[in-house]
């Protein structure tokens, strides 16, 4: 199926037009960080040691990786003098290999004082496993994913898709384009460290949560999962996934199925708490009941009555299905490219929109003899000596975060690591996911809060006057919901010309399903990522957001590549991002396709690993993720242990301790790391030698250590601390800097003060 082309345009419509990228790289992360810049109209000179070989690629998705740009066979003195002429420099090597190649930022900037160099290590910037080869598998254990996927055993299990790997890259790409917004302002390059690690913690934010002055609820791995939020089974066999994440939402669900007495069950009594714990006398009742009922009639019966009752649900489908499904037409998701040797290739479209930009049409790498002076013209540079930034790049760019949930929050979060000023606005009984408090704190602990009552006049003027100081507005609001309120793009447009708006959504902008709402699992059952991970068993849900955090990162570069273009023409755009979109970009290496290419891998429960060489093991006190991938490594893992035949790898770990194993396998060259577990996941060793994680002061539950940051940046504040904030408990603080009375701030505000302030106002009275 090939796209429509109206998303797509000549370079000079897209937003990153005359923007210079050398990528030195080898890893999958880095190669989707240039593929998203080639995507936005950036040249993307990709420098390889080897002549690539475009006959036949080592992996279906190198093909999808390296759409767009230029590839190039340079030694390390081409790569040096390409650099001088570069905006924006990719390298993703581990630490010593940066070092050996002479291209940390150190050795780079000096000659090219303009560049943002984004350093993207497979896995951390320093630790036990920093010299490790990017693997996906090795990220997933070492960052904690594949140790909270649903299980039956207690063990790591093996995602299918590379999530982590693909948030890698997209976290890469956005860093890049910060950085050239901040050089629009400052002149100055910047420096930013974007590691797998990284990756792994905004993947995991919302639930490597720790208390520290008390234990918190931890979710446990169960394949069964909660009542309101697992799959159930269908008479015809078919399953689907019941996506009621809040109170409001299960009991509208009960409602349509005419079934609210299940809520006075003697196990529940009533209570929406008793149905939070897996396992407990109410979860087991209430799942019985459903179980029971949802066997009754067939999966498309089920669908349509919670589709009437606007309850978030979705069936489960294959990959292949959801490739050629009206979804993933309506939103132009996929397009077909001709490739010299492969033919027609069909592959993930762009997976972000602009109202006045235009996307690059998805065209085939193109292999190249240029030399590196050849490569792009010289520019006239000033002599003017331009003096290193000491702020983040995002330093002066004030964001309203009116969004709820997760994903489009997200946006803003990234945009704060960055170093934007955020203010989340919302409603009075505040956003409905401060049920899942701990969550909602890890989202958000880098932002201001504002309670406003959109439905009122003095609401309503108080968020265009935030809007008419700020530089993007973030929000997920049902289509048409901002035009009933007054605030619709073309108002806001008006009051603020300058204004980035990003709109985030489950299904996308077009088709019957652009109001319908979604959740994270509605789009991994309809995108075939569940089929695919309980292969010939149950479908399988992972419990990690990945859609909402990589919705997040993508929504943040389509707002980054729109401020970037703001500093040439002067105005601002709508920029939009979806679920649906981002579970097309999340799967763009196995719905790669063309004539002859192999079947992407299929899962199962509790599943190891694509090889015996390629898999998780137990040892005789934890687990190891192995890497023995191709002829060479798989000799040298057999040699390790001295044995002769892979069917012998499992009995032999069985009786070693994790370090003896792992003193073998490096010994031989084999790539492999111990698993990081759910319970203490926060105290690992590697993880904490890299600040994965620091402490934020809750009033309720005292101290939480938690996720710290998802980049590193060379310039500003070395870490930004985080908070946690009451519904609106910065509204008189913003309110007041816009210049408001107090008169006023107490009409807006429904004339509530936080405790902050009544104990603030005793204090001076």
């Amino acid at each position: 199926m090939t796209s429509t082309a109206e998303s797509h345009g000549n370079d000079d419509e897209c937003p990153l037009n005359g923007i210079r990228v050398l990528e030195v790289s080898t890893t999958q992360a880095a190669r989707i960080a240039g593929q998203l810049l080639a995507d936005l109209g950036a040249d993307v000179v990709r420098a390889v040691d080897a002549p690539p070989d475009q006959a036949f690629p080592s992996e279906p998705a190198e093909v999808w990786w390296d759409r767009g740009k230029r590839l190039v066979t340079w030694g390390s003195d081409e790569i040096r003098n390409a650099i001088r002429e570069a905006d924006v420099l990719f390298v993703d090597h581990t630490p010593a290999g940066l070092a050996a190649a002479q291209l940390r930022a150190d050795d780079v900037q000096a000659r090219s004082p303009g560049l943002t160099h984004v350093w993207m290590p497979p896995y951390a910037a320093s630790g036990r496993w920093a010299e490790l080869d990017e693997d996906p598998l090795l990220l997933d254990a070492v960052g904690g994913v594949a140790g909270r996927y649903p299980c039956v055993e207690d063990r790591p299990v093996a995602p299918v898709v590379a999530t982590t790997t693909l948030l890698h890259g997209a976290l890469g790409a956005g860093s890049a384009v910060a950085g050239l917004v901040g050089r629009n302002g400052t002149g100055a390059g910047y420096t930013a460290v974007v590691s797998g690690v990284h990756a792994a913690a905004t993947q995991m934010a919302t639930m490597m949560i720790e208390g520290v002055d008390e234990p918190v609820f931890s979710p446990g791995r169960s394949v069964r999962s909660l009542p309101f939020w697992r799959m159930y089974q269908a008479s015809d066999g078919q399953w689907f996934f019941l996506a009621t994440l809040t109170p409001d939402l299960f009991f509208r669900a009960l409602d349509a199925l005419d079934r609210m007495d299940i809520l006075v069950l003697p196990e529940v009594g009533g209570e929406f708490t008793n149905l939070m714990v897996v396992g407990s006398p109410g979860v087991r009742a209430v799942e019985h009941e459903l179980e029971s009922l949802f066997a009754t009639e067939p999966c498309s019966h089920w669908i349509g009555i919670f589709a009437a009752a606007d309850v978030p649900c979705a069936p489960v489908r294959t990959r292949a299905e959801w490739a050629v499904g009206d979804i993933v037409a309506a939103n132009h998701g996929m397009t077909t490219i001709e490739h010299d040797v492969l033919g027609e290739v069909n592959m993930p479209d762009v997976p972000i929109a602009f109202s006045r930009s235009r996307v690059r049409a998805p065209r085939a790498a193109v292999v190249e003899k240029t030399r590196a002076p050849e490569v792009w013209p010289r520019r006239n540079r000033t002599t003017d000596a331009v003096a290193p930034s000491v702020r983040r790049p995002l330093a002066g760019i004030r964001v309203i975060d009116a969004a709820t949930f997760l994903a489009a929050p997200l946006v803003a979060s990234l945009l704060a690591d960055h170093g934007a000023e955020v203010i989340k606005v919302e409603p009075r009984n505040g956003d409905p996911y401060r049920a899942f408090t701990l969550s909602f704190i890890a989202a958000n602990q880098r932002k201001r809060g504002v309670a406003l009552d959109l439905g009122t006049e003095p609401g309503r003027g108080a968020l265009l006057d935030l809007v008419r100081r700020a530089d993007v507005l973030v929000e997920n609001l049902r289509p048409g919901r901002l035009h009933k309120l007054g605030v619709g793009p073309e108002v806001l447009r008006c009051e603020r010309p300058e204004l980035v708006q990003c709109t985030v959504s489950a299904y996308g902008r077009a088709g019957d399903y652009a109001t319908a709402p979604g959740f994270d699992p509605v789009f991994q059952s309809l995108s075939g990522m569940a089929a695919a991970q309980g292969g010939d068993a149950q479908p399988l849900a992972a419990p990690m957001p990945a859609h909402d955090t990589c919705t997040g990162a993508l929504g943040a570069l389509g707002v980054l590549a729109a401020l970037y273009q703001r500093g040439t023409t002067g105005v601002g755009q709508q920029v939009w991002a979806s679920l649906a979109s981002t579970s097309i970009f999340l799967q763009g290496s196995e719905l790669t396709a063309y004539a002859g290419r192999p079947e992407p891998q299929r899962g199962g429960v509790d599943y190891p690993g694509p090889a015996e060489g390629h898999r998780f093991y137990a040892c005789a006190d934890g687990w190891i993720a192995v890497a023995a991938v191709g002829a060479a490594r798989t000799t040298a893992l057999l040699r390790a242990f001295g044995i002769g035949d892979l069917t012998e790898v499992e009995s032999t770990l069985a009786t070693r301790t994790v370090d003896d194993a792992l003193g073998l396998l490096a010994g031989h060259g084999v790539p492999a790391c111990r698993a990081v577990e759910q319970q203490g996941a926060l105290e690992d060793p590697f993880l904490r030698e890299n600040r994965f994680s620091h402490v934020v002061t809750d009033p309720q539950f005292g101290r939480l250590r938690m996720v710290r940051a998802f980049v590193e940046w060379a310039e500003g504040d070395d870490d930004i601390p985080g908070r946690s904030f009451t519904v609106g408990e910065d509204t008189r603080e913003v309110l007041d800097e816009l210049g408001y009375p107090d008169d006023r701030i107490d009409e807006v505000s429904g004339g509530r003060r936080t405790v902050q302030e009544q104990e603030s106002r005793g204090r001076t009275s």
